[in-house]
């Protein structure tokens, strides 16, 4: 996936320190289409930020690991 890095989205999503939700939204908005039928792609891109912001919750298992 290609990220238009000088589109105003973009650049209010790097002041605001919030790239990585703005990466998986764009991810789970172009996987949609592809992965369920167009009345479920609201329900797909939820499931995606779930499962996405789920991940914080792993115990280590999945995810970066953070330095202390």
């Amino acid at each position: 996936m290609w990220v238009n890095e000088s589109h105003r989205a973009h650049r209010r999503a790097v002041a605001s320190r919030s790239e990585g939700y703005h990466l998986a939204l764009a991810v789970a908005m172009a996987l949609a289409p592809l992965a369920v039928e167009a009345a479920q792609e609201r329900g797909f891109v939820t499931a995606f930020l779930d499962r996405w912001g789920g991940a914080l919750d792993s115990n280590g298992k999945r995810g970066r690991s953070r330095s202390r």
